[in-house]
């Protein structure tokens, strides 16, 4: 692993575990909220960790939109994102979009073998019909084939 690579894991997982931190800063303050007694030093020490809670997330977003940073290259989808405000596991969308993939690339597959095959079978038709288009009706086919696969030919 190269110098580079282990210096942008090492800010990366720091960012981690500061994000971690900001997280549990937050959960701890809405329990204080939720159990607040109305005294003065558990208002003071909500203050206090709200004050520490927003001064982290300023860092973390100056740190975030700084140009050389780790942290500014890293692109998270946007339905990431709402996966997570939905409460939802990120992991979840890997795993359904690496599985949907496949499918799509399969259904792609399949209207493009269907439209050639249509595509071949009128050329042949219209070759049929009318021998003074053949050589017209042979340039689009050549044109419209894909490299290294040859034209379909209909059994109708």
């Amino acid at each position: 692993m190269s110098s580079a690579t282990a210096t942008a894991d090492g800010e990366l997982a720091q960012l981690e575990a500061e994000v971690a931190a900001v997280v549990e800063s937050f959960i701890q303050l809405g329990v204080s909220v939720h159990d607040y007694p109305g005294t003065t030093e558990a208002t003071q020490g909500m203050v206090t960790n709200l004050r520490r809670n927003v001064d982290r997330v300023r860092r973390l977003n100056e740190q975030a939109n700084t140009p050389g940073s780790v942290l500014h290259k890293v692109q998270v989808p946007l339905e990431v994102v709402q996966y997570i405000e939905d409460g939802r596991n990120p992991d979840v969308y890997t795993r359904e979009f690496v599985e949907a993939i496949p499918r799509a690339n399969q259904y792609q597959r399949g209207k493009m073998l269907a439209v050639a095959h249509l595509r071949d079978s009128l050329s042949e038709k219209i070759a049929q019909e009318f021998p003074q288009l053949s050589d017209s009706v042979a340039d689009v086919v050549r044109r419209t084939t894909v490299p290294g696969r040859t034209p379909s030919k209909s059994s109708d």
